[in-house]
């Protein structure tokens, strides 16, 4: 995208009318700071930046994502980064999100994003170990959700109907070294059936067996030709 911001910092730094990257040498590095970006910010990239490490925290997303189409690798490694932002961003024209938030490590919840054009998860959220729960973000445009999920090896709650409208059949490793919850696991396979698709992979491991309920769209996926995988 088109960058044009301004940043200010909040002992004192400002610098205006940026156009690319920026770099901030702060006076204390020990301490933590806070920076405020404002103007067109389209996108992160801390793709084999050593500073990945040092953004702890989103508290508010503000403009971020204006002018955006993609956002892969945006966060991909900030080990340490929260995300306590409930505003949401401007991603409703994003449709790649690969990698996007792969190995943050320190991610305990995710926010709710506009995902409605979204075509790629590969990755997205692959290593993020202590997220623990998932909220309902609109998958109906994804084609393709390849280790979206994987490593995530404290997710446990996951939102039923996530996947009723969605085409993608590539769920390949989606849900590996995961801990989903019989009704978590139960509600994916549910959905999956739902949407209706031909000749898909899913694959899950970790957490708990499906039950009756979960292993009845498994057996009704496999007629429709899907290859299935789940914890037993």
């Amino acid at each position: 995208g088109t960058f044009l911001y301004d940043v200010t910092t909040d002992d004192g730094y400002t610098a205006t009318g940026l156009t690319g990257d920026h770099t901030i040498e702060f006076p204390v590095v020990s301490l933590i700071h806070k920076v405020s970006i404002s103007g067109v910010f389209p996108a992160f990239d801390f793709t084999g930046n050593t500073d990945k490490t040092k953004i702890v925290e989103i508290s508010n997303f503000g403009i971020y994502g204006i002018g955006s189409t993609s956002q892969e690798n945006a966060f991909e490694g900030c080990t340490n980064l929260t995300i306590t932002a409930t505003d949401g961003g401007n991603f409703k024209n994003v449709t790649n999100l690969q990698q996007a938030f792969r190995s943050c490590e320190d991610l305990t919840n995710f926010p709710y994003i506009d995902t409605g054009k979204v075509t790629n998860f590969i990755g997205t959220w692959r290593g993020c170990s202590l997220l623990t729960e998932f909220p309902l973000l609109d998958f109906s445009s994804g084609t393709n959700f390849d280790a979206a999920w994987s490593y995530c090896s404290s997710l446990k709650h996951f939102p039923a109907n996530a996947f009723d409208n969605c085409t993608a059949t590539d769920f390949t490793d989606a849900f590996i070294s995961t801990n989903l919850s019989e009704q978590s696991i139960d509600g994916i396979l549910e959905s999956l059936d739902v949407a209706g698709q031909i000749n898909g992979t899913f694959t899950q491991s970790g957490g708990e067996a499906p039950s009756s309920v979960g292993l009845a769209a498994k057996t009704s996926l496999e007629a429709k030709g899907w290859t299935i995988s789940v914890t037993t």
